[in-house]
């Protein structure tokens, strides 16, 4: 027997949400909608520390921008319930300056470089008010060869 469950309004916002923040403020680096998506006591738990406020994650885009001259997310799975939605998902992008990584900052221009990661939001009245991302860091720094491989 196959049931189709539908989310709930609340869930397909919160979707819709998180694919606009991948896709129109990270990937294309609109901040002008990151105070409809995000609460302005939003929390953003990353690799390379917790920002904290509106002015924090467009901060964050900001970096994204100067990092990456070219940059793409593709979301392979989103499922969400009480509140959270979950994103596994891979970025892609040709480096245009310098990335910071918790081993040391690198400059990656004209390098392309492919990452996994998984994203957990949480939601207060329809906005990210939290994020959690871990990201496969291993696999970027032996893309950018700053690790020696056997």
């Amino acid at each position: 027997m196959t049931t189709n469950i539908q989310p709930n309004h609340h869930e397909s916002v919160h979707r819709q949400v998180v694919r606009s923040y991948f896709h129109k403020v990270l990937d294309q680096g609109n901040v002008e909608l990151i105070e409809d998506l995000f609460h302005p006591q939003c929390v953003m738990h990353r690799p390379g520390g917790t920002v904290v406020g509106l002015d924090a994650v467009r901060n964050v885009v900001a970096h994204r921008k100067e990092t990456f001259s070219q940059f793409g997310t593709e979301i392979h799975d989103m499922f969400g319930s009480g509140g959270r939605v979950v994103a596994r998902l891979t970025h892609r992008g040709v480096g245009g300056g310098i990335w910071r990584l918790r081993p040391g900052s690198f400059d990656i221009s004209g390098k392309t470089v492919t990452w996994n990661a998984i994203a957990i939001f949480r939601f207060e009245a329809d906005r990210i008010i939290e994020e959690w991302v871990t990201r496969d860091e291993l696999g970027i720094i032996l893309q950018l060869g700053l690790f020696p491989t056997v």
